[in-house]
């Protein structure tokens, strides 16, 4: 049989209390971590929408001026190809015809791309539009 001194600290109430402590602290801590998982899928959903809102921008987003200066010098380029390829710079009907395949190639890409002026066909689109310029046969048209 032991005796408790009463001089002496209840030793288990003491650890029982301790005990108490570490478990109200590993609910704390338990609480921040989820909070702060929340936040995570939180910050994460939030990021792909701005993700998701930027390419939508830039997918919108039309012709630069230096894109638009592009495009137009390698419409020129492609007129001035097929026309060689048909008729001599000194036969009459050589500008006439760098004319007529000028619009062609206008009016084809508007088509193509859908739009009203070949400023607004869109920035990602712009490869597509020099690729169809330069590969342009007024034939595939006729």
């Amino acid at each position: 049989m032991t005796l408790i001194n009463p001089s002496q600290p209840d030793y288990l109430t003491i650890v029982e209390k301790q005990l108490q402590l570490t478990e109200a602290q590993g609910v704390a801590i338990r609480g921040l971590w989820d909070g702060m998982k929340q936040m995570e899928l939180n910050v994460t959903e939030k990021v792909e929408e701005v993700q998701m809102m930027v390419q939508e921008v830039r997918d919108s987003v039309t012709l630069t001026d230096a894109e638009c200066y592009q495009l137009q010098h390698a419409v020129r380029i492609r007129s001035n190809t097929l026309t060689k390829d048909r008729y001599t710079e000194t036969d009459g009907k050589f500008n006439e015809t760098v004319g007529k395949y000028r619009r062609m190639i206008w009016s084809k890409l508007k088509d193509r791309f859908s739009v009203a002026k070949y400023s607004h066909i869109r920035r990602i689109d712009f490869d597509d539009a020099v690729d169809f310029v330069q590969d342009f046969r007024p034939e595939d048209y006729i």
